[in-house]
């Protein structure tokens, strides 16, 4: 399903050289659940990032269902990206104005997705981690783990073939964590599935396979695998939202973004009010006076 050949991806900061990638070489199959553990800095998560085309390595290279990515463009990697990857971060990264299913609709938006599909995909993967109950509440209304299936959600509405995972489970509560990492597991039944953790005792009892991290290279493979030649070439599925679409997304964008001006202004007008005095006495101050009321 995907390899990675001699990959380096080396970062200079003044005289010092870190080796975020140093020669690794590894394959992965079309369904199971990977888990790599690894202290801070070992570059677990620099190869999830290549992985899911959010960097790009130094040389070596990145196959496909055998295809390389050596040639790869911008556009081949938004392609990648948006339909054959989906991500779930740590920190959730929900758009915090929107709705939970506008949240999960996101991803489809941007790929061009039409509107009573993108409804419908929405539903059935908020369905699927269980929050029938929540999909029309914002995101400021549901615990963490709520929002971490949200984000769940969101990154499975595309059916991806790959699901990368980082840290999925670092900002929850170990009760919690152990339903997410349950539902991580089910996922892996349908797709490659690899997640980057800092915890042992989750990684093997729920990974298929774990692969241990260190200063950029994989010191043990609990369960290695040889990628066979693949008959036909990994075809890039392109889509795009329409011209209207990125027009009313920027509308809403700047709307919020209004919105969002008026506390400030509520609370400088409530300085001012009192450093005036109270009821009667509501005005602007001096300009350095504002200043020093910021």
């Amino acid at each position: 399903m995907l390899e990675l050949k001699h990959i380096k991806k080396y970062y200079h900061v003044g005289d010092t050289l870190t080796k975020a990638q140093d020669d690794v070489s590894v394959a992965f199959r079309k369904q199971e659940f990977v888990a790599i553990l690894g202290p801070s800095g070992s570059g677990k998560t620099t190869m999830l990032n290549i992985i899911g085309g959010l960097d790009r390595y130094d040389s070596g290279d990145l196959l496909i269902k055998g295809r390389s990515t050596k040639d790869f463009k911008d556009a081949d990697w938004d392609a990648y990206r948006n339909n054959s990857v989906g991500f779930i971060f740590q920190s959730y990264n929900l758009i915090t104005h929107l709705s939970i299913m506008e949240n999960v609709e996101m991803g489809m938006t941007l790929s061009g997705v039409p509107a009573a599909e993108k409804k419908k995909r929405a539903e059935d993967a908020l369905i699927r981690v269980g929050l029938k109950d929540h999909m029309h509440k914002q995101p400021s209304q549901l615990s963490g783990g709520q929002m971490q299936r949200v984000a769940i959600a969101r990154a499975i509405a595309n059916d991806p073939e790959i699901l990368l995972a980082d840290e999925p489970t670092g900002a929850l509560d170990s009760e919690t964590s152990e339903e997410i990492m349950q539902l991580i597991q089910d996922l892996s039944r349908e797709r490659l599935v690899i997640m980057v953790t800092h915890n042992p005792d989750l990684a093997k009892k729920y990974a298929d396979r774990v692969i241990n991290f260190a200063d950029g290279k994989i010191m043990h493979d609990s369960h290695p695998h040889v990628e066979a030649a693949k008959a036909e070439a990994f075809e890039l599925k392109r889509t795009k939202m329409s011209y209207l679409t990125a027009l009313k997304l920027s509308w809403t964008n700047i709307r919020t973004k209004k919105r969002a001006h008026v506390p400030h202004g509520f609370r400088l007008q409530y300085r001012d009010y009192r450093h005036r005095g109270g009821p009667g006495a509501v005005q602007r101050l001096p300009e350095a006076d504002r200043q020093d009321a910021k």
